[in-house]
């Protein structure tokens, strides 16, 4: 929702720009930082916090992180090992576990 009460702000960027502090909003924060109106708000790579794995780009395969975690004796331990393997490309990452 928009500062005016009525619009609707589909948008993350969008919504993030609208409701930026201005200087009628008075001063809110003990502190002020960059970056401050008219100066526009910084963006995040992804306002909605999605990432895409690009696994065509991975150097580690599955069965590559299995045969790390075999050695782990709990299904769970070994699913969250692959998986952090998988994510992380480090198969040193078996070592937390």
């Amino acid at each position: 929702l928009a500062r005016d009460g009525v619009t609707v702000l589909d948008d993350f960027t969008e919504l993030g720009q609208e409701w930026q502090v201005v200087p009628a909003d008075g001063h809110i924060f003990h502190e002020s930082s960059k970056p401050q109106f008219p100066e526009l708000c910084i963006e995040p790579e992804d306002p909605r916090g999605e990432r895409a794995r690009r696994l065509e780009e991975s150097s580690i395969s599955e069965e590559q992180a299995e045969t790390a975690c075999a050695q782990l004796k709990d299904p769970v331990d070994r699913k969250d090992c692959v998986y952090d393997i998988l994510a992380t490309q480090d198969m040193d990452m078996v070592g937390a576990f």
